[in-house]
Order: C-alpha cells, then sequence, then structure tokens
C-alpha cells in the first residue's frame, strides 16, 4: 500500500490537474476513437424482471456493437451474445440459440451501439457533470489514473443504463489516464432499479481504436 501511495506521488508531481479540463480532455478522446472495447461489471443490481449486471464487447463508429451482456431473471445469471448493427439489436436466445431482433431495453440498457457517441453516448455524459473534483489517483493496470468525481442529471445516465427514479442526481467517478488523457473508467452509483437503494456500474474502456468488424448476425430475424 505505501509503495504504491509512493508511486502516486512521484507521479503526480507538481500542480494537480483541473478536473474540467480533464474531463475536455476524455470527451476528445473517445470522440475521436474509431473503436474501442468495453467491460461492465455491478453491484447491488437487484430488481424485477430481467436485470443487466455486466458484460463486455466491441463499439466501432458509427452504430456498430458486438458482445455479451451478462443479465439476471428469474434468480438465474445468464450470458446473452448480443450485436447491434445500424441501428437494429439482436440477441441469441440462450436455449435455442437463434437470434432474433429485440430491443436492448429488455436487458436494461441503451443502445450499446451509441455508446461512443458524442451526443448520446458516454462522452456526452463528462460535459455535464455538476461541480467536478480532483478525488486522487489511482493505478489501473500499471497506469496513472486521475479520478474525477461529479453528479450527473439522472434522465441522462438513464438514456444509457437505466433508473427508477430519473430525477435523482448519479454520483460517478470518472478515471482519466494521466498519460493519454483517455477515458478507462467510469464508476456510476445510482437509483437504477430501486428508489430506495443505490447500485453500481463500473465501466471499464480500452483498447482504443482496436481494429474489429462487426455484421448482422447470421439467419436474424
Amino acid at each position: 500500500m505505501l509503495a504504491t501511495t509512493m508511486a502516486l506521488l512521484a507521479a503526480c508531481g507538481g500542480s494537480p490537474p483541473d478536473p474540467a479540463a480533464l474531463l475536455r480532455q476524455a470527451k476528445q478522446a473517445v470522440d475521436g476513437a474509431s473503436a474501442a472495447h468495453f467491460q461492465l461489471t455491478s453491484t447491488g443490481a437487484v430488481g424485477s424482471g430481467t436485470v443487466l449486471i455486466g458484460g463486455e464487447g466491441d463499439i466501432k463508429r458509427p452504430d456498430g456493437f458486438q458482445g455479451t451482456l451478462r443479465v439476471s431473471a428469474a434468480g438465474f445469471d445468464v450470458d446473452v451474445p448480443v450485436a447491434s448493427v445500424g441501428g437494429t439489436f439482436y440477441a441469441r436466445d440462450p436455449l435455442t440459440g437463434r437470434w432474433t431482433k429485440t430491443s436492448p431495453a429488455a436487458y436494461g440498457f441503451g443502445d450499446p451501439a451509441q455508446l461512443m457517441s458524442p451526443q448520446h453516448g458516454l462522452s456526452s455524459l463528462l460535459p455535464l457533470c455538476m461541480s467536478p473534483t480532483l478525488k486522487g489517483d489511482d493505478l489501473y493496470s500499471g497506469d496513472l489514473l486521475h479520478e474525477v468525481g461529479c453528479a450527473l442529471p439522472g434522465h441522462a445516465v438513464a438514456a444509457l443504463l437505466t433508473s427508477a427514479d430519473a430525477s435523482q442526481p448519479v454520483d460517478a467517478t470518472f478515471g482519466i489516464d494521466g498519460s493519454t488523457g483517455q477515458l478507462r473508467r467510469v464508476v456510476l452509483s445510482g437509483p437504477f432499479y430501486s428508489t430506495t437503494s443505490s447500485s453500481t456500474f463500473t465501466l471499464v474502456v480500452v483498447k482504443y481504436g482496436e481494429n474489429v468488424s462487426i455484421t448482422p448476425p447470421p439467419a436474424s430475424s
């Protein structure tokens, strides 16, 4: 622990970074990337019906996504392969193996292909940060992250995930790579599935600019 703290202090020499400037850099990095890979985990994500609890996948600009969503339904956790191409969302039934057209809202999620949209995706949350503050630094996979904390309008987050009460603000922490300015980690805590209790989603973004091809799944209906 002491070694980690000393490493962070050594890496952060000089004046602390401006949180508003970090958020601007992070938005530029996301908006300038042709593709990326994301990993989603959660804690306290409990609710009725089908509940999104995690997932991962590749996003390609302008409107492509492929990956797997982990959902909880009827007491069981299930991995559901999904794809989104050109505004059409597909999911593969874990029982039949068939791909069908459906809505991402059925899994408690906005269209994942829009995660990199400057107007509607992840980076659109960054300018909405209310009273951003520098929370400190952390190490992630050996990289120094500057962490910026703020509150986000609940309705804006609900458009990407879900919300049991979109009028309530969501606590956010953005981890921004100190050397590249890339947004690497987002932690969101709010009333996603209950108006009386909070759950937390952690989204990690890696492989900026990866070379990936995304096409509609075969024999989809």
